[in-house]
Protein backbone atom coordinates (compact mmCIF):
# COMPACT_ATOMS: atom_id res chain seq x y z
CA UNK A 1 0.00 0.00 0.00
CA UNK A 2 2.78 2.41 0.93
CA UNK A 3 4.62 1.47 -2.26
CA UNK A 4 1.58 2.30 -4.37
CA UNK A 5 1.17 5.69 -2.68
CA UNK A 6 4.88 6.38 -3.10
CA UNK A 7 4.75 5.50 -6.80
CA UNK A 8 1.72 7.73 -7.30
CA UNK A 9 3.46 10.66 -5.60
CA UNK A 10 6.63 10.15 -7.64
CA UNK A 11 4.62 9.84 -10.84
CA UNK A 12 2.64 12.99 -10.06
CA UNK A 13 5.83 14.87 -9.21
CA UNK A 14 7.46 13.79 -12.47
CA UNK A 15 4.39 14.74 -14.49
CA UNK A 16 4.26 18.14 -12.76
CA UNK A 17 7.95 18.84 -13.36
CA UNK A 18 7.74 17.85 -17.01
CA UNK A 19 4.66 20.04 -17.49
CA UNK A 20 6.33 23.02 -15.82
CA UNK A 21 9.46 22.58 -17.94
CA UNK A 22 7.44 22.42 -21.16
CA UNK A 23 5.87 25.78 -20.24
CA UNK A 24 2.29 24.77 -20.93
CA UNK A 25 -0.75 27.04 -20.91
CA UNK A 26 -1.64 26.38 -17.29
CA UNK A 27 1.77 26.94 -15.71
CA UNK A 28 0.49 29.73 -13.44
CA UNK A 29 -2.40 27.57 -12.21
CA UNK A 30 -0.04 24.67 -11.55
CA UNK A 31 2.31 26.84 -9.48
CA UNK A 32 -0.66 28.20 -7.49
CA UNK A 33 -1.83 24.66 -6.73
CA UNK A 34 1.69 23.66 -5.70
CA UNK A 35 1.71 26.66 -3.35
CA UNK A 36 -1.63 25.53 -1.90
CA UNK A 37 -0.28 22.02 -1.37
CA UNK A 38 2.82 23.34 0.43
CA UNK A 39 0.68 25.61 2.61
CA UNK A 40 -1.57 22.66 3.48
CA UNK A 41 1.47 20.57 4.41
CA UNK A 42 2.71 23.36 6.70
CA UNK A 43 -0.68 23.52 8.41
CA UNK A 44 -0.80 19.73 8.74
CA UNK A 45 2.65 19.67 10.31
CA UNK A 46 1.68 22.47 12.68
CA UNK A 47 -1.53 20.68 13.66
CA UNK A 48 0.25 17.39 14.28
CA UNK A 49 2.84 19.15 16.45
CA UNK A 50 0.10 20.86 18.47
CA UNK A 51 -1.74 17.55 18.88
CA UNK A 52 1.40 15.79 20.13
CA UNK A 53 2.04 18.60 22.64
CA UNK A 54 -1.53 18.39 23.94
CA UNK A 55 -1.35 14.62 24.26
CA UNK A 56 1.93 14.87 26.15
CA UNK A 57 0.51 17.50 28.51
CA UNK A 58 -2.57 15.38 29.12
CA UNK A 59 -0.51 12.26 29.75
CA UNK A 60 1.73 14.06 32.22
CA UNK A 61 -1.20 15.73 33.97
CA UNK A 62 -3.14 12.49 34.30
CA UNK A 63 -0.17 10.61 35.73
CA UNK A 64 -0.54 10.46 39.49
CA UNK A 65 2.19 10.44 42.07
CA UNK A 66 1.15 6.95 43.13
CA UNK A 67 1.93 5.70 39.63
CA UNK A 68 5.57 6.56 40.26
CA UNK A 69 5.70 5.29 43.84
CA UNK A 70 6.97 1.77 42.98
CA UNK A 71 9.72 3.28 40.85
CA UNK A 72 10.86 5.68 43.56
CA UNK A 73 10.81 2.95 46.22
CA UNK A 74 12.93 0.72 43.98
CA UNK A 75 15.43 3.51 43.47
CA UNK A 76 15.58 4.14 47.23
CA UNK A 77 16.11 0.41 47.88
CA UNK A 78 18.91 0.31 45.31
CA UNK A 79 20.59 3.33 46.91
CA UNK A 80 20.37 1.68 50.35
CA UNK A 81 21.98 -1.50 49.00
CA UNK A 82 24.71 0.56 47.34
CA UNK A 83 25.47 2.38 50.62
CA UNK A 84 25.65 -0.93 52.50
CA UNK A 85 28.07 -2.24 49.87
CA UNK A 86 30.25 0.85 50.27
CA UNK A 87 30.36 0.46 54.08
CA UNK A 88 31.36 -3.22 53.81
CA UNK A 89 34.14 -2.40 51.35
CA UNK A 90 35.56 0.23 53.73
Amino acid sequence: MITVVFLLVVGLAGWTISTLMSKGKHQDDITKELGNILESLKLLTSSITALVKLLMKDSIASAKEEDFQPISSNVIDLLKLEKKGDKKAA
